[in-house]
């Protein structure tokens, strides 16, 4: 087997579904890979593998941009990594392998520093042995379950008004602002880039804005129902340390309890004061098996520093 890898284009779409479809033995959505790969405001570079003129592995980029004090760059993480199952016969981990380097060559070339990824324990350590993944820590859950607030809580609530619907408001632009000055990083916040997030095929979102009697956003919670979990997909304050944070989530709580879900669910890093907050407002830490992995490109990247400093949500991962 001779191998060689370019990056991706818009024409391989159809070879990329069927290789899908050998790979997986089911239908890729066309509709999703669409939202994923061509409609994303920030595209990433994705690796397609070559024996002779026929795909046998993709390892996917689902692109974004970091966004915090230190700067505005692109990034990208890791997804719809597969190969043809008669090239795993022939050498599996080696195309891996390869294809994971030219990824990481085409994508540091293109100005991304490092990606990231939360794989499960199995990729994780295939990851970490064959691509030079490095872990930044288990991925941190909590959880609440839905009941209705404190009245002197629904009281205090009067000078702030929640609004519910499936898009942000342009309110949510100065908070953007704020969320990326902050130290660390975090992947885009702009108004252009949630609103497309947001109109993925097939989902369903809920995003409840908390604003203030000025009209100015003072946090967001983005809801997905799955089963009976209200999973908290972003979840951003202007300040984590106001009463805001108790006041967004007791109006989520409120307006969920009534959509058949029985606990809301939030993911950030372990260490992230987000999640010392959300202990003192009754929420406890769940376990996981999800660990948020990184792949530095650039040399100059400080994988202590901001790795550590990378502030996650569930939104940041492709399937959520």
């Amino acid at each position: 087997m001779r191998i060689h890898v370019r990056p991706a284009t818009p024409a391989d779409r159809p070879a990329l579904l069927d290789l899908f479809r050998s790979a997986f033995g089911a239908e890729a959505d066309a509709a999703d890979w669409a939202w994923k790969y061509d409609a994303n405001p920030n595209p990433g570079i994705s690796a397609l593998a070559f024996d002779g003129d026929r795909p046998v592995g993709f390892y996917g980029a689902f692109g974004t941009r970091y966004r915090g004090a230190l700067g505005n760059r692109p990034g990208a993480s890791a997804v719809d990594v597969m190969t043809h199952p008669a090239a795993r016969a022939l050498g599996h981990r080696a195309l891996f392998q390869e294809m994971g380097e030219a990824f990481c060559r085409f994508n540091l070339e293109a100005g991304v520093p490092f990606y990231f990824g939360f794989p499960h324990e199995r990729a994780r350590v295939l990851g970490e042995r064959l691509l030079g993944y490095r872990s930044a820590g288990a991925v941190g859950e909590w959880t609440r379950p839905l009941s209705a607030p404190p009245l002197l809580r629904r009281l205090r609530r009067r000078l702030l008004r929640v609004s519910t619907g499936n898009a942000f408001s342009p309110a949510h632009h100065a908070l953007a602002e704020a969320l990326h000055a902050r130290p660390g990083w975090r992947t885009d916040r702009s108004l252009t880039t949630l609103n497309w997030r947001l109109g993925r095929p097939g989902a369903r979102y809920r995003v409840h804005e908390l604003r203030d009697a000025r009209g100015r956003s003072r946090g967001y919670a983005v809801i997905r129902a799955v089963n009976e979990r209200a999973l908290a997909v972003d979840l951003q304050l202007a300040d984590e340390e106001s009463g805001a944070l108790a006041d967004l989530v007791d109006a989520v709580s409120e307006a969920e309890r009534g959509a058949g879900t029985a606990s809301l669910v939030v993911r950030a890093p372990q260490a992230a004061r987000l999640g010392a907050r959300l202990e003192e407002l009754g929420f406890e830490r769940a376990a996981s098996d999800t660990h948020f992995e990184v792949r530095p490109l650039d040399n100059a990247f400080d994988l202590e520093r901001d790795a550590s400093a990378f502030d996650y949500r569930f939104l940041d991962h492709d399937i959520f």
